[in-house]
């Protein structure tokens, strides 16, 4: 029986990126690779479930609700990837899934989308990911040096799809202002706000 380390699965709006807006409910799985110093996402307690009770839950939830996206979140999700494809074979095909990832463990399959915000080893992390359709970048935006190196991996891959551009949030004002400095020399990209913090939604 394939065990899942499951911090928390709620339903609400997706706060950010691409779907912000959007219905849907969220399995956030437990453990992170990374150490990120503004990370504000509590995975301290998780539950070991099976797949097959994990399936059962968000079947049930999502069904009430009438939620068709499941966004599958951390921590960093692809540390129970395994885990997450015997999942995927378990529910509904009609259901849209999308995965939040920092990239840093590459693990690509066709079924699902991917919201990939690298935080370290940026470049590695485009490089690997970059050329697939089910693909959106969101980067996290602390500094002039993080605008520099998104408008770098543009140039040097060619890439013309939106990237979304996500301001720190305890310095949202600051960088968005920055952002705007910097419309010269931005193409292609879209702001993501945190929208779930500013009206107190999980």
């Amino acid at each position: 029986m394939i065990k899942i380390k499951v911090s928390e699965i709620f339903t609400s709006f997706q706060g950010e990126g691409p779907y912000v807006g959007t219905p849907a409910t969220f399995l956030r799985l437990y453990g992170c690779n990374l150490n990120c110093e503004w990370c504000d996402t509590d995975v301290s307690t998780y539950e070991i479930l099976s797949v097959g009770d994990v399936c059962e839950i968000l079947i049930s939830q999502m069904e009430f609700n009438n939620i068709k996206t499941l966004i599958i979140t951390g921590g960093e999700p692809t540390l129970q990837m395994d885990e997450i494809k015997g999942l995927i074979k378990e529910l509904p095909k009609d259901i849209k899934i999308q995965l939040e990832t920092n990239g840093s463990i590459f693990d690509y399959i066709t079924e699902i989308e991917y919201v990939i915000s690298p935080k370290e080893n940026k470049e590695k992390v485009f490089e690997n990911y970059y050329k697939y359709e089910n693909t959106f970048f969101k980067f996290v935006i602390s500094s002039q040096k993080d605008i520099n190196e998104v408008i770098s991996l543009k140039n040097k891959y060619n890439y013309n799809k939106t990237i979304w551009l996500q301001p720190e949030f305890s310095q949202d004002i600051e960088i968005t202002n920055l952002l705007r400095e910097n419309f010269p020399r931005l193409e292609n990209v879209k702001l993501s706000v945190q929208t779930h913090k500013y009206l107190n939604q999980r």
